[in-house]
């Protein structure tokens, strides 16, 4: 009898000890959400970029696995908003709080990116200021107009030639065919695009080499994530501050920066 008890209390135990690992297994993944078109800071087809592998590790050094939701700019909120992601990567100044009705808590930032107005050089085209895009084929990336601030915001609707996509291939196809004016985009993400259909059947049609020009008209953004939970947020940043302190982070930013120069 005494055996038999001995080995129920052992099995409950064991059982409660798969459970709990199950839990704190469970809690330790995290879901991100990621803007699914913006490469190299994000590459679905490799669930990786250097914005994921950056987030993926600030994470790690905190003992979290992330898990990544790639979706459409637009999607990113309503994910936040129905509670599909615990966070998600978005610009500072992008007002989640707004858009979702939610409570949100932000990182510190975890990259900066650089929009400019993109032109062929031959074209000559003088873009010191938002304001000088009023009257040309302007192509932005999707959601721009919310993500760029109010001036741009303006410019965009009193602009009928003005236009978004998401994909931003598409972009820089269009600006070396000479479809479009000007391209916002960011610079590394222009270049990665560019580099890619060299290589592809676009560059039979389009003179990928014609020399471009990057005018910066907006202030560096930086990116950040943004959270439901506080005690997540706080808990990401320490992770952020460890690679950013032990070398993870500069390792990873000039691993995607070296492919590019070497493409």
């Amino acid at each position: 009898m005494l055996t038999g008890l001995r080995f129920f209390w052992c099995s409950a135990v064991l059982a409660a000890m798969l459970l709990s690992g199950s839990v704190a297994a469970h809690a330790r993944e995290v879901r991100v959400g990621v803007g699914f078109a913006i490469a190299p800071y994000v590459l679905r087809g490799q669930d990786a970029g250097l914005e994921v592998d950056i987030i993926r590790a600030a994470f790690r050094a905190v003992g979290m696995v992330a898990r990544f939701s790639y979706l459409p700019n637009l999607r990113l909120p309503l994910a936040f908003a129905g509670r599909e992601v615990d966070c998600l990567s978005t610009s500072v100044g992008y007002d989640m709080a707004e858009c979702t009705k939610w409570p949100v808590f932000y990182s510190a930032p975890t990259l900066i990116f650089q929009n400019y107005a993109v032109t062929l050089a031959d074209r000559s085209l003088n873009i010191g200021s938002i304001g000088d895009l009023a009257g040309y084929v302007v192509l932005g990336f999707q959601d721009a107009a919310r993500y760029l601030g109010p001036e741009f915001a303006a410019m965009a609707q009193g602009n009928p030639l003005y236009n978004e996509l998401s994909d931003q291939s598409l972009q820089v196809r269009m600006l070396f065919s000479k479809r479009v004016d000007v391209v916002i985009s960011e610079k590394r993400v222009f270049l990665y695009w560019r580099n890619r259909l060299k290589s592809s059947p676009a560059a039979q049609a389009v003179d990928l080499a014609q020399p471009v020009r990057f005018s910066r008209i907006f202030p560096v953004q930086e990116r950040q994530v943004a959270f439901a939970d506080k005690s997540l947020c706080e808990r990401f940043d320490r992770g952020l501050a460890t690679i950013r302190a032990d070398g993870e982070y500069e390792h990873i930013v000039l691993a995607y920066d070296r492919a590019e120069d070497e493409r």
